[in-house]
Protein backbone atom coordinates (compact mmCIF):
# COMPACT_ATOMS: atom_id res chain seq x y z
CA UNK A 1 0.00 0.00 0.00
CA UNK A 2 1.55 3.22 -0.89
CA UNK A 3 1.20 6.13 2.08
CA UNK A 4 -1.37 8.94 0.70
CA UNK A 5 0.45 11.72 2.27
CA UNK A 6 3.78 11.13 -0.10
CA UNK A 7 2.32 10.47 -3.00
CA UNK A 8 2.16 13.39 -5.70
CA UNK A 9 -0.38 12.40 -8.23
CA UNK A 10 0.13 13.71 -11.84
CA UNK A 11 -3.40 13.11 -12.84
CA UNK A 12 -5.67 16.16 -12.33
CA UNK A 13 -8.49 13.59 -11.08
CA UNK A 14 -6.68 11.65 -9.35
CA UNK A 15 -5.26 15.06 -7.51
CA UNK A 16 -8.52 15.53 -6.91
CA UNK A 17 -9.46 13.09 -5.29
CA UNK A 18 -6.15 12.77 -2.78
CA UNK A 19 -7.10 16.72 -1.90
CA UNK A 20 -10.70 15.34 -1.04
CA UNK A 21 -8.96 11.68 0.68
CA UNK A 22 -6.66 14.07 2.94
CA UNK A 23 -9.08 16.66 3.74
CA UNK A 24 -11.54 13.95 4.75
CA UNK A 25 -8.80 12.23 6.47
CA UNK A 26 -8.41 15.03 8.63
CA UNK A 27 -11.40 15.58 9.40
CA UNK A 28 -12.08 11.92 10.59
CA UNK A 29 -9.01 12.37 13.06
CA UNK A 30 -10.70 15.27 14.70
CA UNK A 31 -13.49 13.70 15.16
CA UNK A 32 -12.46 10.26 16.50
CA UNK A 33 -8.60 10.51 16.45
CA UNK A 34 -8.57 6.22 15.70
CA UNK A 35 -6.97 5.98 12.19
CA UNK A 36 -9.06 3.59 11.26
CA UNK A 37 -12.27 5.72 11.40
CA UNK A 38 -10.40 8.36 9.69
CA UNK A 39 -9.71 6.16 7.17
CA UNK A 40 -12.75 4.71 6.77
CA UNK A 41 -14.25 8.17 6.54
CA UNK A 42 -11.74 9.23 3.84
CA UNK A 43 -12.53 6.34 1.91
CA UNK A 44 -15.65 7.16 1.20
CA UNK A 45 -14.86 10.78 0.46
CA UNK A 46 -12.33 9.52 -1.80
CA UNK A 47 -14.76 7.34 -3.85
CA UNK A 48 -17.74 10.10 -3.64
CA UNK A 49 -15.38 12.48 -5.63
CA UNK A 50 -14.93 9.52 -8.64
CA UNK A 51 -15.53 11.55 -11.68
CA UNK A 52 -19.22 10.51 -13.65
CA UNK A 53 -18.81 8.30 -15.79
CA UNK A 54 -20.11 10.37 -18.77
CA UNK A 55 -17.18 10.81 -21.06
CA UNK A 56 -14.53 9.05 -22.38
CA UNK A 57 -12.43 11.38 -20.58
CA UNK A 58 -13.81 10.88 -17.51
CA UNK A 59 -13.82 6.57 -17.74
CA UNK A 60 -9.85 7.07 -17.89
CA UNK A 61 -9.73 9.47 -15.12
CA UNK A 62 -12.17 6.91 -12.86
CA UNK A 63 -10.41 3.80 -14.04
CA UNK A 64 -7.01 6.04 -12.60
CA UNK A 65 -8.57 6.61 -10.10
CA UNK A 66 -10.21 3.58 -8.68
CA UNK A 67 -6.47 1.83 -9.37
CA UNK A 68 -4.85 4.74 -7.25
CA UNK A 69 -7.54 4.36 -4.53
CA UNK A 70 -6.84 0.46 -4.06
CA UNK A 71 -2.89 1.14 -4.25
CA UNK A 72 -3.43 3.69 -1.22
CA UNK A 73 -6.38 1.74 0.80
CA UNK A 74 -8.99 4.19 0.22
CA UNK A 75 -10.92 1.48 -2.02
CA UNK A 76 -11.34 -2.38 -0.94
CA UNK A 77 -10.56 -5.20 -3.88
CA UNK A 78 -14.22 -6.04 -3.71
CA UNK A 79 -15.61 -2.29 -4.62
CA UNK A 80 -12.98 -1.71 -6.74
CA UNK A 81 -13.98 -4.79 -8.95
CA UNK A 82 -17.57 -3.53 -8.90
CA UNK A 83 -16.36 0.09 -9.85
CA UNK A 84 -14.13 -1.09 -12.48
CA UNK A 85 -16.79 -3.00 -14.31
CA UNK A 86 -19.00 0.18 -13.96
CA UNK A 87 -16.69 2.16 -15.85
CA UNK A 88 -16.40 -1.00 -18.51
CA UNK A 89 -20.42 -0.85 -19.07
CA UNK A 90 -20.06 2.83 -19.22
CA UNK A 91 -17.34 2.63 -21.81
CA UNK A 92 -19.00 -0.03 -24.01
CA UNK A 93 -22.02 2.42 -24.67
CA UNK A 94 -20.00 5.55 -25.28
CA UNK A 95 -18.06 3.49 -27.81
CA UNK A 96 -21.47 1.10 -29.14
CA UNK A 97 -23.90 4.36 -29.12
CA UNK A 98 -24.61 5.74 -32.62
CA UNK A 99 -23.84 9.04 -33.51
CA UNK A 100 -27.08 11.77 -33.62
CA UNK A 101 -27.97 13.75 -36.63
CA UNK A 102 -26.09 16.49 -36.58
CA UNK A 103 -23.42 15.87 -34.49
CA UNK A 104 -19.54 14.77 -34.27
CA UNK A 105 -17.61 11.66 -35.03
CA UNK A 106 -17.64 9.82 -31.76
CA UNK A 107 -14.29 8.56 -29.77
CA UNK A 108 -12.93 5.31 -29.86
CA UNK A 109 -10.69 4.62 -26.68
CA UNK A 110 -7.47 4.27 -29.00
CA UNK A 111 -8.57 8.37 -29.55
CA UNK A 112 -8.95 7.78 -33.45
CA UNK A 113 -12.25 8.62 -34.83
CA UNK A 114 -15.20 6.81 -35.86
CA UNK A 115 -18.34 7.79 -37.71
CA UNK A 116 -20.32 5.76 -36.22
CA UNK A 117 -23.76 4.63 -38.43
CA UNK A 118 -22.09 6.40 -41.65
CA UNK A 119 -20.65 4.48 -44.50
CA UNK A 120 -17.20 5.23 -45.40
CA UNK A 121 -16.41 5.87 -48.97
CA UNK A 122 -14.03 3.89 -50.71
Amino acid sequence: MIDPSTSIPDNPAIAHCMNVWKTAYQEGMAIRKEKLYANLYAGQAYRSALPPLTSLQNIRDFVACVAHGMLIGAIADRSATKLLYAAKVALATIITCPRRPGKGPHETPSGATSNVGEEQAA
